[in-house]
């Protein structure tokens, strides 16, 4: 092994606990950690080919960074693929459906109707954290917000659907607040 590369497997050993660190502030999974971290020497093994690495420790944790949003956005690619074949009236088992299984698409099917009532930037917002598991800071630096905006939009993300999916379960028309209505006949007896 060259000089320069034991260099590197020597930061790289020691320092496998920060390259884990930093892959967990992107959510990633102990099951996938491992061949994350991997890939991460592997790429710094590649880059040191084609230039001098000034600073491995920092050059490791960049690695990581860069594996775990190629990762995150592999996994958004295949959600989204998700989401656009999924059509609630298609019938998806052999079998007869089960009744919980029909709610269960019927609330899926509702979610994702709510969802997209949301403003465009509240949507964005309110899925990278409800979908994806984004933190309200990764969201506001992703999306060049405020933090307290992030929160905005989440509460509102949050009261919409919850209102959205409550009208839609009780029958009520899409458009009508139930909670409103429930604290309006409050008084009548």
């Amino acid at each position: 092994m060259p000089e320069k590369s034991a260099g590197l497997l020597t930061t790289f050993l020691s320092n496998q606990g920060l390259i884990a660190k930093v892959l967990r502030q992107y959510r990633i999974d102990s099951v996938d950690m491992e061949d994350m971290i991997q890939e991460t020497f592997v790429r710094a093994l590649e880059a040191e080919k084609r230039t001098t690495i000034e600073q491995p420790k920092n050059f490791l944790a960049g690695i990581a960074r860069n594996v775990a949003r190629r990762e995150l956005e592999l996994r958004a690619r295949y959600t989204n693929e998700l989401v656009d074949e999924f059509d609630p009236n298609h019938h998806y088992s052999d079998n007869d459906v089960v009744e919980g299984a029909a709610a269960t698409r019927q609330q899926m099917h509702s979610y994702w109707g709510a969802i997209q009532t949301l403003p465009p930037q509240c949507q964005k917002v309110f899925v990278l954290k409800h979908v994806y598991g984004a933190s309200h800071k990764e969201i506001a630096r992703k999306l060049d917000i405020a933090i307290s905006t992030v929160e905005k939009h989440v509460a509102l993300g949050l009261r919409r659907c919850r209102e959205k999916m409550l009208a839609e379960q009780q029958g009520h028309e899409p458009g009508l607040k139930p909670l409103a209505k429930a604290r309006q006949g409050t008084g009548d007896a």
